[in-house]
Protein backbone atom coordinates (compact mmCIF):
# COMPACT_ATOMS: atom_id res chain seq x y z
CA UNK A 1 0.00 0.00 0.00
CA UNK A 2 1.38 3.29 -1.06
CA UNK A 3 1.65 6.26 1.41
CA UNK A 4 -0.15 9.14 -1.42
CA UNK A 5 -3.31 8.31 -0.70
CA UNK A 6 -3.40 12.44 0.09
CA UNK A 7 -1.50 12.62 -3.35
CA UNK A 8 -3.56 10.67 -5.59
CA UNK A 9 -6.99 11.46 -3.83
CA UNK A 10 -8.32 14.39 -5.61
CA UNK A 11 -10.92 17.21 -5.64
CA UNK A 12 -13.19 15.14 -8.20
CA UNK A 13 -11.41 11.95 -8.91
CA UNK A 14 -8.30 9.51 -8.50
CA UNK A 15 -5.11 10.33 -10.00
CA UNK A 16 -1.53 9.29 -9.88
CA UNK A 17 1.78 8.18 -11.50
CA UNK A 18 1.12 4.13 -12.05
CA UNK A 19 3.18 1.89 -10.32
CA UNK A 20 4.19 5.08 -7.97
CA UNK A 21 1.94 7.13 -6.23
CA UNK A 22 -0.81 5.29 -7.18
CA UNK A 23 0.00 1.01 -7.25
CA UNK A 24 -1.97 -2.12 -7.39
CA UNK A 25 -2.68 -2.12 -3.86
CA UNK A 26 -4.00 0.51 -4.08
CA UNK A 27 -6.89 0.42 -6.92
CA UNK A 28 -7.36 -3.17 -5.43
CA UNK A 29 -8.70 -1.26 -2.16
CA UNK A 30 -10.21 1.48 -3.80
CA UNK A 31 -12.15 -0.81 -5.88
CA UNK A 32 -13.51 -2.52 -2.66
CA UNK A 33 -14.05 0.31 -0.80
CA UNK A 34 -16.30 2.30 -3.33
CA UNK A 35 -17.95 -1.12 -3.66
CA UNK A 36 -19.13 -0.88 0.02
CA UNK A 37 -19.82 2.74 -0.51
CA UNK A 38 -22.66 2.22 -3.18
CA UNK A 39 -25.80 0.36 -2.47
CA UNK A 40 -25.90 -1.91 -5.80
CA UNK A 41 -24.79 -4.92 -6.05
CA UNK A 42 -23.20 -4.53 -9.43
CA UNK A 43 -21.15 -2.07 -10.91
CA UNK A 44 -19.88 -0.75 -13.99
CA UNK A 45 -16.15 -1.05 -15.01
CA UNK A 46 -14.91 0.79 -18.01
CA UNK A 47 -11.27 2.40 -19.47
CA UNK A 48 -9.37 3.89 -21.77
CA UNK A 49 -6.36 3.03 -23.90
CA UNK A 50 -3.40 3.51 -21.10
CA UNK A 51 -0.81 1.01 -20.97
CA UNK A 52 -1.50 0.25 -17.15
CA UNK A 53 -5.09 -0.03 -17.96
CA UNK A 54 -5.78 -4.28 -17.87
CA UNK A 55 -3.98 -4.02 -14.49
CA UNK A 56 -5.49 -1.75 -12.94
CA UNK A 57 -8.91 -3.47 -14.46
CA UNK A 58 -7.80 -6.82 -13.02
CA UNK A 59 -6.98 -4.68 -9.73
CA UNK A 60 -10.10 -2.75 -9.50
CA UNK A 61 -12.54 -5.00 -10.77
CA UNK A 62 -10.80 -8.20 -7.76
CA UNK A 63 -11.49 -5.74 -5.04
CA UNK A 64 -15.00 -5.25 -6.09
CA UNK A 65 -15.44 -9.21 -6.55
CA UNK A 66 -13.74 -9.73 -3.27
CA UNK A 67 -16.26 -7.38 -1.51
CA UNK A 68 -18.78 -9.55 -2.64
CA UNK A 69 -20.28 -7.44 -5.82
CA UNK A 70 -20.43 -8.22 -9.22
CA UNK A 71 -18.66 -6.65 -12.00
CA UNK A 72 -20.48 -5.46 -15.35
CA UNK A 73 -17.27 -5.02 -17.13
CA UNK A 74 -18.13 -2.41 -20.56
CA UNK A 75 -14.46 -2.75 -21.91
CA UNK A 76 -12.41 0.42 -23.84
CA UNK A 77 -14.59 3.08 -24.14
CA UNK A 78 -14.83 6.66 -23.38
CA UNK A 79 -15.24 7.98 -20.17
CA UNK A 80 -18.68 9.25 -20.83
CA UNK A 81 -20.11 5.88 -22.05
CA UNK A 82 -19.59 4.59 -18.76
CA UNK A 83 -21.92 8.27 -17.71
CA UNK A 84 -24.68 7.62 -19.73
CA UNK A 85 -24.68 3.82 -19.35
CA UNK A 86 -24.61 4.35 -15.15
CA UNK A 87 -27.44 6.87 -15.81
CA UNK A 88 -29.36 3.97 -18.57
CA UNK A 89 -28.89 1.02 -16.13
CA UNK A 90 -28.85 2.65 -12.62
CA UNK A 91 -25.78 1.33 -11.83
CA UNK A 92 -22.85 3.08 -10.26
CA UNK A 93 -19.45 3.24 -12.57
CA UNK A 94 -16.18 3.44 -12.39
CA UNK A 95 -13.84 4.59 -15.27
CA UNK A 96 -9.88 3.76 -15.06
CA UNK A 97 -8.46 7.01 -16.88
CA UNK A 98 -6.16 9.44 -15.84
CA UNK A 99 -7.61 11.86 -18.66
CA UNK A 100 -5.50 14.25 -20.85
CA UNK A 101 -2.18 13.38 -18.19
CA UNK A 102 1.05 11.50 -19.65
CA UNK A 103 1.23 7.85 -20.15
CA UNK A 104 3.24 7.13 -16.78
CA UNK A 105 -0.18 7.78 -15.13
CA UNK A 106 -3.41 6.38 -14.32
CA UNK A 107 -6.42 6.95 -12.44
CA UNK A 108 -10.01 6.68 -11.33
CA UNK A 109 -13.10 8.33 -12.00
CA UNK A 110 -16.52 7.45 -9.96
CA UNK A 111 -20.03 7.53 -10.13
CA UNK A 112 -22.99 6.55 -8.80
CA UNK A 113 -26.16 5.19 -9.63
CA UNK A 114 -27.59 7.75 -12.20
CA UNK A 115 -24.62 9.09 -13.22
CA UNK A 116 -24.62 11.13 -9.80
CA UNK A 117 -21.15 12.18 -9.39
CA UNK A 118 -18.59 11.04 -6.69
CA UNK A 119 -16.32 14.31 -5.65
CA UNK A 120 -15.08 15.40 -2.31
CA UNK A 121 -18.25 16.42 -0.95
CA UNK A 122 -19.81 13.55 -1.99
CA UNK A 123 -18.43 10.38 -1.14
CA UNK A 124 -15.04 10.65 -2.15
CA UNK A 125 -13.31 11.42 1.21
CA UNK A 126 -15.35 8.69 2.71
CA UNK A 127 -14.06 6.03 0.31
CA UNK A 128 -10.26 7.38 1.04
CA UNK A 129 -10.64 6.69 4.89
CA UNK A 130 -12.16 3.61 4.57
CA UNK A 131 -9.31 2.51 2.83
CA UNK A 132 -7.34 1.75 5.97
CA UNK A 133 -10.17 -0.78 7.33
CA UNK A 134 -9.46 -2.97 4.20
CA UNK A 135 -7.07 -6.05 4.31
CA UNK A 136 -4.97 -6.73 0.78
CA UNK A 137 -6.48 -9.46 -1.23
CA UNK A 138 -5.60 -11.72 -4.11
CA UNK A 139 -5.83 -9.79 -7.83
CA UNK A 140 -7.16 -12.20 -9.91
CA UNK A 141 -6.92 -12.49 -13.85
CA UNK A 142 -11.01 -12.61 -14.12
CA UNK A 143 -11.29 -12.43 -17.68
CA UNK A 144 -13.94 -10.09 -18.34
CA UNK A 145 -15.86 -10.17 -21.32
CA UNK A 146 -18.21 -7.23 -22.46
CA UNK A 147 -22.01 -8.10 -23.51
CA UNK A 148 -24.14 -5.56 -25.00
CA UNK A 149 -24.26 -2.31 -23.30
CA UNK A 150 -22.38 -0.74 -26.29
CA UNK A 151 -25.70 -0.58 -28.03
CA UNK A 152 -28.08 0.83 -25.35
CA UNK A 153 -25.56 3.96 -25.26
CA UNK A 154 -25.91 4.14 -29.32
CA UNK A 155 -29.69 4.05 -28.84
CA UNK A 156 -29.43 6.78 -26.08
CA UNK A 157 -27.38 8.91 -28.16
CA UNK A 158 -29.33 9.14 -31.31
CA UNK A 159 -32.50 10.32 -28.89
CA UNK A 160 -30.81 13.05 -28.04
CA UNK A 161 -29.47 13.85 -31.28
CA UNK A 162 -31.41 12.16 -34.07
CA UNK A 163 -29.37 11.64 -37.12
CA UNK A 164 -31.54 13.07 -39.63
CA UNK A 165 -30.73 16.67 -37.60
CA UNK A 166 -27.27 16.06 -38.70
CA UNK A 167 -26.64 16.95 -42.29
CA UNK A 168 -24.38 13.82 -43.88
CA UNK A 169 -22.44 16.66 -46.00
CA UNK A 170 -20.85 18.98 -43.43
CA UNK A 171 -17.32 17.85 -44.21
CA UNK A 172 -15.77 17.88 -40.61
CA UNK A 173 -11.52 17.13 -39.19
CA UNK A 174 -11.07 15.05 -36.35
CA UNK A 175 -7.68 14.31 -33.97
CA UNK A 176 -8.72 11.24 -31.59
CA UNK A 177 -5.15 11.78 -29.62
CA UNK A 178 -4.59 8.16 -30.12
CA UNK A 179 -7.33 8.18 -27.16
CA UNK A 180 -10.40 5.99 -26.42
CA UNK A 181 -12.68 7.98 -29.00
CA UNK A 182 -11.08 5.75 -31.53
CA UNK A 183 -12.67 2.74 -30.14
CA UNK A 184 -16.45 3.78 -30.74
CA UNK A 185 -16.10 6.09 -33.42
CA UNK A 186 -16.39 4.18 -36.32
CA UNK A 187 -19.90 2.98 -35.23
CA UNK A 188 -21.36 6.53 -33.99
CA UNK A 189 -19.65 7.47 -37.78
CA UNK A 190 -21.77 4.64 -39.40
CA UNK A 191 -25.11 5.77 -37.63
CA UNK A 192 -24.60 9.59 -38.59
CA UNK A 193 -22.97 8.88 -42.08
CA UNK A 194 -20.10 11.09 -41.00
CA UNK A 195 -18.16 12.62 -43.92
CA UNK A 196 -14.64 13.10 -42.22
CA UNK A 197 -11.09 13.50 -42.29
CA UNK A 198 -9.12 11.41 -39.23
CA UNK A 199 -5.88 11.55 -37.04
CA UNK A 200 -4.41 9.79 -34.96
CA UNK A 201 -7.45 7.12 -34.14
CA UNK A 202 -5.78 4.51 -33.52
CA UNK A 203 -5.92 3.90 -29.24
CA UNK A 204 -2.33 4.03 -27.84
CA UNK A 205 -1.25 4.56 -24.69
CA UNK A 206 2.02 5.33 -25.42
CA UNK A 207 -0.33 8.88 -27.27
CA UNK A 208 2.94 8.31 -29.84
CA UNK A 209 1.95 11.98 -31.73
CA UNK A 210 1.06 13.99 -29.67
CA UNK A 211 -0.27 13.91 -25.62
CA UNK A 212 -3.89 14.11 -25.63
CA UNK A 213 -4.42 17.17 -24.37
CA UNK A 214 -6.44 19.52 -26.66
CA UNK A 215 -6.16 22.45 -23.85
CA UNK A 216 -2.88 23.28 -25.52
CA UNK A 217 -2.58 24.56 -28.20
CA UNK A 218 0.87 23.10 -29.42
CA UNK A 219 -1.54 19.58 -29.60
CA UNK A 220 -4.10 21.55 -32.29
CA UNK A 221 -1.51 22.37 -35.19
CA UNK A 222 -2.36 19.53 -37.19
CA UNK A 223 -6.09 19.52 -36.69
CA UNK A 224 -6.05 23.37 -37.64
CA UNK A 225 -4.06 22.33 -40.48
CA UNK A 226 -5.94 19.77 -41.73
CA UNK A 227 -9.30 21.95 -41.43
CA UNK A 228 -7.23 24.74 -43.50
CA UNK A 229 -5.75 23.11 -45.99
CA UNK A 230 -8.86 20.73 -46.96
CA UNK A 231 -11.24 23.51 -46.22
CA UNK A 232 -13.36 21.61 -44.11
CA UNK A 233 -16.54 23.01 -42.03
CA UNK A 234 -14.98 22.49 -38.40
CA UNK A 235 -12.17 20.29 -36.61
CA UNK A 236 -12.70 18.58 -33.10
CA UNK A 237 -9.81 17.04 -31.10
CA UNK A 238 -10.99 14.97 -28.02
CA UNK A 239 -8.99 14.15 -25.10
CA UNK A 240 -7.81 11.19 -23.93
CA UNK A 241 -10.40 9.91 -22.49
CA UNK A 242 -12.96 11.46 -24.72
CA UNK A 243 -15.08 13.15 -21.98
CA UNK A 244 -13.85 16.49 -23.27
CA UNK A 245 -13.26 18.08 -26.75
CA UNK A 246 -11.63 21.12 -28.42
CA UNK A 247 -13.02 22.79 -31.21
CA UNK A 248 -12.14 24.47 -34.53
CA UNK A 249 -13.63 26.77 -37.00
CA UNK A 250 -13.86 26.32 -40.69
CA UNK A 251 -11.29 29.15 -40.77
CA UNK A 252 -8.69 27.23 -38.00
CA UNK A 253 -9.05 29.35 -35.37
CA UNK A 254 -9.74 27.62 -32.06
CA UNK A 255 -13.40 28.22 -30.35
CA UNK A 256 -13.15 28.93 -26.46
CA UNK A 257 -15.03 26.94 -24.24
CA UNK A 258 -16.98 30.36 -23.79
CA UNK A 259 -17.86 30.59 -26.61
CA UNK A 260 -19.04 27.33 -27.23
CA UNK A 261 -21.02 27.38 -23.98
CA UNK A 262 -22.49 31.06 -25.50
CA UNK A 263 -23.42 28.29 -29.17
CA UNK A 264 -24.95 25.50 -27.24
CA UNK A 265 -27.15 27.49 -24.78
CA UNK A 266 -27.91 30.04 -27.45
CA UNK A 267 -29.47 27.04 -29.57
CA UNK A 268 -31.27 25.17 -26.61
CA UNK A 269 -32.86 28.69 -25.66
CA UNK A 270 -34.55 28.68 -29.18
CA UNK A 271 -36.10 25.15 -28.32
CA UNK A 272 -37.11 26.17 -24.50
CA UNK A 273 -38.19 28.74 -22.44
CA UNK A 274 -36.82 29.73 -19.38
CA UNK A 275 -33.21 27.49 -20.16
CA UNK A 276 -31.22 27.02 -17.02
CA UNK A 277 -27.02 27.20 -17.64
CA UNK A 278 -24.88 26.62 -14.88
CA UNK A 279 -21.15 27.36 -15.43
CA UNK A 280 -17.65 27.67 -14.08
CA UNK A 281 -16.07 30.87 -12.69
CA UNK A 282 -13.29 30.65 -15.70
CA UNK A 283 -16.69 31.30 -18.44
CA UNK A 284 -16.09 34.93 -19.82
CA UNK A 285 -18.27 37.71 -19.18
CA UNK A 286 -18.61 38.45 -22.11
CA UNK A 287 -20.16 34.87 -22.85
CA UNK A 288 -22.44 35.66 -19.90
CA UNK A 289 -23.78 39.04 -20.64
CA UNK A 290 -24.85 37.54 -24.05
CA UNK A 291 -26.61 34.66 -22.38
CA UNK A 292 -28.11 37.00 -20.34
CA UNK A 293 -29.71 39.03 -22.79
CA UNK A 294 -31.36 36.30 -23.80
CA UNK A 295 -33.49 35.73 -20.85
CA UNK A 296 -31.17 32.64 -19.90
CA UNK A 297 -30.94 31.92 -16.06
CA UNK A 298 -27.24 31.69 -14.67
CA UNK A 299 -25.98 29.81 -12.13
CA UNK A 300 -22.43 29.55 -11.06
CA UNK A 301 -20.39 26.88 -9.65
CA UNK A 302 -17.04 25.96 -8.80
CA UNK A 303 -14.73 24.09 -11.63
CA UNK A 304 -14.61 20.52 -11.58
CA UNK A 305 -17.51 17.69 -13.29
CA UNK A 306 -18.84 16.64 -9.64
CA UNK A 307 -19.45 20.42 -8.78
CA UNK A 308 -21.25 21.22 -11.60
CA UNK A 309 -23.46 18.02 -12.07
CA UNK A 310 -24.45 18.33 -8.57
CA UNK A 311 -25.65 21.82 -9.12
CA UNK A 312 -27.33 21.21 -12.30
CA UNK A 313 -29.05 18.15 -10.71
CA UNK A 314 -29.83 20.63 -7.85
CA UNK A 315 -31.61 22.78 -9.98
CA UNK A 316 -32.68 20.36 -12.73
CA UNK A 317 -30.35 22.78 -14.73
CA UNK A 318 -30.53 22.15 -18.75
CA UNK A 319 -27.03 22.69 -19.54
CA UNK A 320 -23.32 23.58 -17.96
CA UNK A 321 -20.35 24.57 -19.36
CA UNK A 322 -17.00 25.13 -19.12
CA UNK A 323 -14.58 27.53 -20.04
CA UNK A 324 -11.80 23.84 -20.10
CA UNK A 325 -14.24 22.54 -22.97
CA UNK A 326 -16.72 19.91 -20.75
CA UNK A 327 -20.17 20.55 -21.68
CA UNK A 328 -23.19 18.84 -19.77
CA UNK A 329 -26.48 17.87 -20.67
CA UNK A 330 -29.81 17.44 -17.97
CA UNK A 331 -31.39 14.41 -20.67
CA UNK A 332 -27.73 12.76 -20.52
CA UNK A 333 -28.10 12.53 -16.50
CA UNK A 334 -26.82 15.74 -16.01
CA UNK A 335 -23.25 13.72 -17.32
CA UNK A 336 -21.03 15.71 -19.52
CA UNK A 337 -20.26 14.36 -22.78
CA UNK A 338 -17.99 15.45 -25.93
CA UNK A 339 -19.55 12.81 -28.40
CA UNK A 340 -22.77 15.01 -27.58
CA UNK A 341 -21.66 18.10 -28.09
CA UNK A 342 -20.04 17.18 -31.66
CA UNK A 343 -23.88 15.96 -32.58
CA UNK A 344 -24.88 19.16 -31.16
CA UNK A 345 -22.38 21.04 -33.06
CA UNK A 346 -23.64 19.31 -36.42
CA UNK A 347 -26.72 19.76 -35.65
CA UNK A 348 -26.81 23.75 -35.27
CA UNK A 349 -24.50 23.76 -38.37
CA UNK A 350 -27.20 22.05 -39.96
CA UNK A 351 -30.31 23.83 -38.79
CA UNK A 352 -28.54 27.67 -39.48
CA UNK A 353 -26.63 26.61 -42.39
CA UNK A 354 -24.64 29.28 -41.57
CA UNK A 355 -20.47 28.45 -41.06
CA UNK A 356 -19.10 28.02 -38.14
CA UNK A 357 -17.16 30.92 -38.24
CA UNK A 358 -19.74 33.45 -38.91
CA UNK A 359 -21.91 32.18 -35.76
CA UNK A 360 -19.06 32.73 -33.59
CA UNK A 361 -18.08 35.88 -35.27
CA UNK A 362 -21.60 37.43 -34.64
CA UNK A 363 -21.16 37.28 -30.77
CA UNK A 364 -18.55 40.15 -31.11
CA UNK A 365 -16.13 37.99 -28.32
CA UNK A 366 -13.23 40.18 -26.80
CA UNK A 367 -9.59 39.10 -27.08
CA UNK A 368 -9.15 36.58 -24.56
CA UNK A 369 -5.99 34.24 -23.39
CA UNK A 370 -7.25 30.88 -23.78
CA UNK A 371 -5.72 28.76 -20.63
CA UNK A 372 -2.43 29.17 -19.85
CA UNK A 373 -0.79 27.00 -17.96
CA UNK A 374 2.31 27.89 -15.34
CA UNK A 375 4.02 25.33 -13.01
CA UNK A 376 4.35 26.86 -9.65
CA UNK A 377 5.98 25.58 -6.30
CA UNK A 378 3.30 26.60 -4.18
CA UNK A 379 -0.13 27.58 -5.81
CA UNK A 380 -1.53 29.33 -2.16
CA UNK A 381 1.42 31.34 -2.13
CA UNK A 382 1.02 32.09 -5.81
CA UNK A 383 -2.41 33.53 -5.44
CA UNK A 384 -1.86 35.69 -2.62
CA UNK A 385 0.56 37.30 -4.85
CA UNK A 386 -1.26 37.87 -7.24
CA UNK A 387 -3.61 39.64 -4.88
CA UNK A 388 -0.68 41.93 -4.67
CA UNK A 389 -0.19 43.35 -7.79
CA UNK A 390 -4.14 44.20 -8.31
CA UNK A 391 -6.11 46.52 -6.44
CA UNK A 392 -9.53 46.34 -5.19
CA UNK A 393 -12.16 42.95 -4.47
CA UNK A 394 -11.62 39.72 -5.13
CA UNK A 395 -14.21 37.05 -5.92
CA UNK A 396 -12.47 33.76 -4.29
CA UNK A 397 -15.17 31.43 -5.19
CA UNK A 398 -12.59 29.09 -6.98
CA UNK A 399 -9.05 30.62 -6.84
CA UNK A 400 -9.33 34.38 -7.77
CA UNK A 401 -11.66 36.43 -10.26
CA UNK A 402 -11.16 40.05 -10.97
CA UNK A 403 -13.13 42.27 -12.95
CA UNK A 404 -11.48 45.64 -14.09
CA UNK A 405 -13.88 48.06 -16.74
CA UNK A 406 -11.29 46.84 -19.15
CA UNK A 407 -10.43 43.23 -18.59
CA UNK A 408 -10.91 40.52 -16.53
CA UNK A 409 -9.11 37.27 -15.25
CA UNK A 410 -9.79 34.13 -12.96
CA UNK A 411 -6.69 32.94 -11.64
CA UNK A 412 -6.56 29.27 -9.85
CA UNK A 413 -4.98 26.19 -8.83
CA UNK A 414 -5.29 22.95 -10.89
CA UNK A 415 -7.36 20.58 -8.67
CA UNK A 416 -5.04 17.29 -10.80
CA UNK A 417 -1.58 19.05 -11.54
CA UNK A 418 0.87 21.14 -9.54
CA UNK A 419 -0.38 24.23 -11.80
CA UNK A 420 -1.80 27.35 -11.87
CA UNK A 421 -4.06 28.46 -14.40
CA UNK A 422 -4.59 31.42 -16.08
CA UNK A 423 -7.81 32.78 -18.30
CA UNK A 424 -8.20 36.40 -19.36
CA UNK A 425 -10.31 38.44 -21.27
CA UNK A 426 -9.75 42.50 -22.00
CA UNK A 427 -11.22 45.18 -24.07
CA UNK A 428 -7.45 44.47 -26.02
CA UNK A 429 -4.64 42.39 -26.80
CA UNK A 430 -2.49 45.16 -25.63
CA UNK A 431 -4.29 45.28 -22.43
CA UNK A 432 -4.79 41.45 -22.36
CA UNK A 433 -0.70 41.52 -22.65
CA UNK A 434 -0.30 43.63 -19.88
CA UNK A 435 -2.27 42.03 -17.39
CA UNK A 436 -1.00 38.98 -18.30
CA UNK A 437 2.48 40.02 -18.27
CA UNK A 438 1.78 41.43 -14.60
CA UNK A 439 0.47 38.21 -13.74
CA UNK A 440 3.04 36.10 -15.05
CA UNK A 441 6.14 38.07 -12.86
CA UNK A 442 4.16 37.93 -9.80
CA UNK A 443 3.55 34.23 -9.54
Amino acid sequence: MSNNLDVIFKSYDIRGVFGDTLTLQDAYKIGYSFAEFVDSESILIGHDGRLSNMEMLNAVASGVSNSGKSVLYVGLVPTDVVYSLSGLLELPGVVITASHNPKEYNGLKLCNSGAVPIGEHSGLIEIKNNIKNIDFGEISNLHLETNNELGLYFQHIQKLVKPEKVNSHLKFGVDGGNGAIGSIFEEISAIYKFDCEKLYMEVDGNFPNHPADPSNKENLKEIIKLVQEKKLDFGVAFDGDADRAVFIDDTGKVISGSMMTTLIADYLSEKKDNLKVVYNVNVSPHALSILESKNISLFRCKVGHSNIKAMMKELEADFGGEHSAHFYYKDNYFADSAILTLLMLMSIVSERGKKVSSMIDEYNFPPSSGEINFTVENVNTSLEKVKTVFSGNFDELDGLSYLDENFWFNVRGSNTEPKLRVNIEASSQKILEEVLEKISTNI
